[in-house]
């Protein structure tokens, strides 16, 4: 039991001294292959990435105890709002906690975004999170463009512009 806590405390410990609030650079991709990542929701339905060809998402993940993730999930709502209509979604993972934690979490926050359970962080590790929270954007074609570690405020500056021109190019391919 001691194992978990200390790697979720050196994560987010990680992020405190990786990223600063608010600014962290969103970079461009140089990994390996888009990771496959299917997933059940809180709905109970099951999540397919692939299945959202098309579109841009940004996949980010997360934890209820995670500070920084807490303080950006309002902008992430907001910029779901924004781009409302538009060919792009957004695609919570919650890192390794159950349900009623996450369920009772949203609830308080009057959050209505899509949220994975990475019950056994084995998506977090096929994705190399390695610090909360953790976002990638994948293309309209399914591809990681862009990467990032730290907390941002989505709906506004650098971070929204990257997601417009995403959405934008995804708009442009769809015509």
């Amino acid at each position: 039991m001691a194992a978990p806590l200390l790697r979720a405390g050196a994560l987010c410990f990680g992020l405190l001294l990786g990223a600063p609030a608010w600014g962290a650079e969103i970079k461009p991709w140089s990994g390996p292959a888009t990771p496959r990542l299917v997933l059940k929701s809180l709905d109970g339905s099951e999540r397919d990435l692939a299945k959202l060809r098309g579109r841009v998402v940004l996949v980010n993940f997360w934890a209820t105890w995670c500070e920084p993730c807490r303080d950006e999930m309002p902008s992430l709502q907001a910029l779901r709002e924004t781009l409302d209509k538009q060919p792009f979604e957004i695609l919570l993972v919650n890192f390794g906690e159950s349900e009623p934690t996450v369920t009772r979490f949203l609830d308080r926050l009057r959050l209505k975004l899509p949220v994975l359970l990475d019950r056994h962080k084995e998506a977090a590790e096929a994705w190399k999170v390695r610090g909360l929270p953790m976002t990638f954007l994948v293309d309209a074609r399914g591809v990681v463009r862009f990467w990032t570690f730290g907390e941002h405020d989505w709906n506004a500056g650098d971070a929204r512009k990257v997601v417009e021109s995403l959405v934008a190019e995804a708009s442009r391919g769809r015509r």
